[in-house]
């Protein structure tokens, strides 16, 4: 980033180019624009920003096969079209990011102070401390002021944060203290997402080697993100915000509707929305308008806004429990196994996704977290479902890796228990016996029918972490679910699928806490339902805080 000293006198306002979710704004009408953009400026000098890698790699995708961009490779090109962390981070390229290792030191140096994970298995920066710092400083508070941390202590969802010895902001504020001391000692010298943009909003230069700066879905940034890309812009001759206000559901951490609500209601917003919806099927796009219908109203926009369904009708269907029997269920359990549709289930609080496990696990329906792998690998069906094939038949030296892992060191001789022990083999297809009669296997494996026989069999094979999901293995290839695809039935919570689209949606609305001070819940709805193409279901009419309980008219706003 070349840069030059200036001083900076204002912040410059972006362009707001809105659209409903699923109007192609960011694989239509931003490829367009770059295209636009391509026979005015050199494309080195054209920036686009986003929030993920996913959504960074996909714009890359979408632009990189342009003739204007035969000759520039995408490793060049990924510095231009990034996520906003990855551009501000490019001036710190020698100081290395704050991660999981350096997070088990802080704690253990600190352990008087700081509980440590309580689950090693997630990501670091859900540690209490950081999401604390993180969700803090995206709304603009001080972190070295005790009385900035006070204002937000005051008003934070606490519950958050657990996690501390010391409570409140007094023992918030010396922990951040120890925090920013381990990061700034020459011995650990690490930088985090925080710093990458307090350090180029307040120390950096700005930039004079953007024409164009653009940030998809930028109803995400934080007030920090915000400041900085107003500064990053100074000297941009084009600069432009892409989003949907209607789409605000990271407030906790900083996102401001309100900004975007203004920056919507602009005439130039007005005359540049985009309204032709590419996704949402007839029904789908109507429950969307009638979920955001009181915010429109709230801002003056119902009778303005125009947004189109797609040709397809699609249906809304309605399931009580997902522990319980009925017809919308068993429609929906048919339509998984009987097309090649895709199906996403969400929710608001990860504690629903167990419920959402159960009725997967139970139906023998093949699936995977948006966010994490397959409940079980594609090698690992393959290896159930070609069992036969491996005890009667050949198969080939990969296929016998795939086996060698699955079956435990027991089925094993002479303790070959790793996988680089079968190097030995060559490029050819192989028979069990064989196998046997080179040492690699136990006699005893012939003996087994299925592959399930085997890992449950004490003297042989015990995969402790296998075993348990056998009777799903059974189900799922009982219902001839093709396995070796990425699974076409996925989960999450509503915030990890927001910019995602499948065909069908089913919306987990039984633990739906109502809050009288913004319309959170409502545009969690509205992001949520928007995902899906063709059918819709909704799950949940009991408990306190179901959608039942504070909307009276819910079946009419679900089109039921």
């Amino acid at each position: 980033m070349e840069t030059v000293q200036v001083k900076m006198n204002s912040l410059k306002i972006p362009s707001f180019i809105p659209g409903p979710p699923g109007t192609g704004k960011t694989h239509k009408w931003l490829k367009n624009k770059y295209i636009e953009f391509l026979k005015k400026y050199p494309w080195d000098r054209i920036v686009i920003l986003s929030h993920t890698n996913t959504a960074a790699d996909e714009i890359v995708k979408a632009v990189n096969k342009l003739p204007e961009l035969e000759n520039i490779p995408d490793t060049n090109l990924q510095d231009q079209i990034c996520t906003i962390h990855s551009y501000f981070k490019a001036e710190y390229l020698n100081i290395k990011k704050y991660e999981h290792e350096d997070h088990k030191a802080f704690c253990k140096e600190n352990s008087g102070m700081i509980k440590g994970m309580k689950n090693k298995n997630i990501p670091w920066d859900k540690h209490p401390l950081y999401e604390f710092i993180s969700h803090a400083h995206g709304k603009g508070y001080d972190l070295t002021s005790e009385i900035e941390l006070e204002k937000y202590w005051a008003l934070c969802e606490r519950s958050r944060y657990e996690g501390y010895r010391l409570q409140g902001p007094g023992g918030l504020l010396e922990l951040k203290k120890k925090y920013d001391k381990y990061r700034d000692n020459e011995e650990h010298k690490r930088i985090s997402f925080v710093d990458m943009i307090d350090n180029f909003r307040f120390k950096a230069a700005i930039p004079t080697d953007i024409d164009v700066l653009i940030v998809d879905e930028a109803q995400d940034c934080s007030k920090p993100q915000i400041a900085a890309l107003q500064k990053a812009a100074t000297n941009a001759k084009e600069f432009i915000f892409i989003g949907d206000a209607d789409q605000t559901i990271h407030e906790y951490a900083g996102s401001d509707p309100e900004y975007f609500y203004q920056l919507a209601n602009t005439e130039e917003a007005k005359a540049n929305e985009l309204t032709e919806g590419l996704r949402c099927g007839q029904t789908i796009n109507k429950i969307c308008r009638n979920i955001i219908a009181p915010v429109w109203r709230e801002y003056g926009r119902y009778s303005e806004r125009t947004w189109t369904p797609t040709d397809v009708i699609g249906k809304s269907h309605y399931i009580p429990r997902l522990d319980q029997g009925c017809k919308a269920k068993d429609i929906l359990i048919n339509k998984i196994l009987k097309t090649d549709e895709t199906f996403l289930f969400t929710y608001r609080g990860n504690p629903t996704h167990k419920s959402v496990n159960t009725f997967l696990q139970d139906s023998g329906i093949d699936y995977k977290m948006v966010s994490g792998s397959a409940h079980v690998s594609r090698e690992h069906f393959s290896c159930f479902k070609n069992w036969k094939t491996f005890m009667n038949g050949k198969v080939s030296k990969q296929q016998i890796k795939d086996y060698w892992k699955l079956m435990g060191s027991k089925v094993k001789v002479n303790g070959l228990g790793d996988v680089d022990k079968l190097k030995p083999l060559i490029d050819k297809d192989y028979n069990i016996q064989e196998l046997i009669d080179a040492g690699y296997l136990k006699p005893e494996v012939k003996q087994f029918e299925r592959l399930s026989q085997l890992l449950n069999h004490e003297g042989l094979s015990k995969n402790e972490k296998l075993i348990d999901k056998i009777p799903y293995i059974n189900k799922v290839l009982n219902n001839g679910m093709n396995t070796t695809k990425k699974p076409r039935v996925q989960h999450d919570t509503i915030h990890k699928v927001k910019g995602l689209t499948f065909d069908n949606i089913i919306v987990d609305l039984s633990v739906w806490r109502p809050d009288p001070r913004n319309f959170e819940p409502v545009r969690l709805a509205y992001v949520a339902y928007s995902r899906g193409k063709i059918d819709c279901w909704t799950i949940g009419s009991s408990g306190p805080y179901s959608l039942a309980k504070i909307q009276n008219n819910w079946r009419e706003i679900l089109e039921l």
